[in-house]
């Protein structure tokens, strides 16, 4: 996962970041179509006595596509004008210009932040996808969809979800007491899955997340995923077994 791309939202018109096709993930987005126009509220502040041109504010509106597949994406979300000092060797001063940034809140169908891999459960990959459209608007609730798709995981390995106390009730039992089951299968997995819950829980506060939070979190959801659902990691580790035991080529059927 590429997190200084994530991390970096802001654009102009002209220079859009490297996002990448969400369908056939082959090729970089181009802009299709670009709508901005400053809000009403950034008109009304004009009139007053204390504006200042960095007040300016801006919605946007428009549409991406992907050069290979064709694939359709609109994104939409809001700017500012950003003032800064050129110098104009013919006048000899300096000058004051500014230019419109931008940054998206919403895209549609939602870009991909990581690849999940192709076994991985549908219900996962669903809730994951609905984290990656709300990455860019709402940090705390795509914490907290990081989160379901941790709970949706454990179903997905039938670790339990109740117990019975000693008054011989039935108790659900917590996240973190299922992932903590869940180390008796895979101990090296459950570490990464108790770290991405506990910034899953951390979303149910708002402003204590940032956006390198989330990717970090991602990072350790890919990892643990491929883990999973992505077989190359135990077919590759048993072919280099069966070469150190052979010391030399392994024998093929």
């Amino acid at each position: 996962m590429n997190k200084q791309l994530w991390l970096k939202s802001e654009f102009e018109k002209k220079s859009i970041p490297d996002w990448t096709c969400p369908h056939c993930a082959k090729s970089i987005l181009k802009i299709r179509s670009f709508e901005s126009d400053e809000t009403a509220l950034s008109k009304e502040w004009q009139s007053h006595e204390d504006w200042e041109p960095e007040f300016i504010r801006y919605s946007f509106s428009g549409s991406l596509i992907c050069p290979t597949c064709e694939e359709f994406v609109s994104f939409l979300g809001n700017g500012w004008l950003e003032l800064y000092t050129s110098y104009d060797y013919q006048t000899e001063r300096y000058i004051e210009e500014g230019k419109a940034c931008y940054t998206p809140k919403y895209f549609y169908p939602a870009l991909v932040l990581f690849n999940i891999p192709d076994k991985c459960p549908a219900k996962i990959r669903e809730i994951i996808s609905e984290s990656f459209a709300l990455y860019w608007s709402d940090l705390a609730s795509c914490a907290n969809k990081i989160r379901v798709s941790l709970e949706i995981l454990m179903d997905e390995f039938s670790v339990k979800k109740t117990y019975i106390n000693r008054n011989r009730n039935r108790k659900r039992l917590s996240l973190h007491q299922r992932i903590e089951e869940f180390k008796k299968l895979k101990k090296d997995v459950a570490e990464f899955l108790l770290a991405i819950k506990w910034i899953g829980n951390t979303g149910s506060h708002i402003g204590e997340l940032d956006k390198m939070d989330i990717l970090e979190t991602y990072e350790m959801l890919e990892l643990a995923l491929n883990k999973l659902y992505d077989n190359n990691e135990v077919r590759l580790t048993k072919i280099a077994k069966e070469i150190n035991k052979n010391k030399g080529r392994r024998k093929r059927k």
